[in-house]
């Protein structure tokens, strides 16, 4: 990934890119439209191969953060899903 078209280095190597689908069979935790708590609620307790789905989210706040990117909706969600995650402990 390049910061822009003229760049020569990278910005990333090597990274993973996750792409979900919509079909039940191959992919049984699809939650498809939903309000934000509902879709809080099951990234707080879902897991996958990968680990748990609340890591994910945490980490890419945090990524966003760390290069001064805002998502608001992503940082809402996040702290709802801290709030479930500390509710149920």
């Amino acid at each position: 990934m390049y910061a822009s078209p003229d760049d020569d280095e990278p910005v990333l190597e090597g990274a993973l890119c996750y792409i979900a689908t919509d079909n039940k069979e191959s992919n049984p935790n699809f939650l498809g439209p939903a309000p934000r708590d509902e879709i809080a609620a099951q990234i707080a307790r879902a897991r996958g191969p990968s680990g748990p789905n609340w890591e994910y989210l945490f980490k890419l706040a945090d990524s966003l953060e760390h290069v001064r990117e805002s998502d608001e909706e992503l940082f809402h969600l996040k702290e709802l899903v801290q709030v479930i995650m500390e509710t149920e402990n």
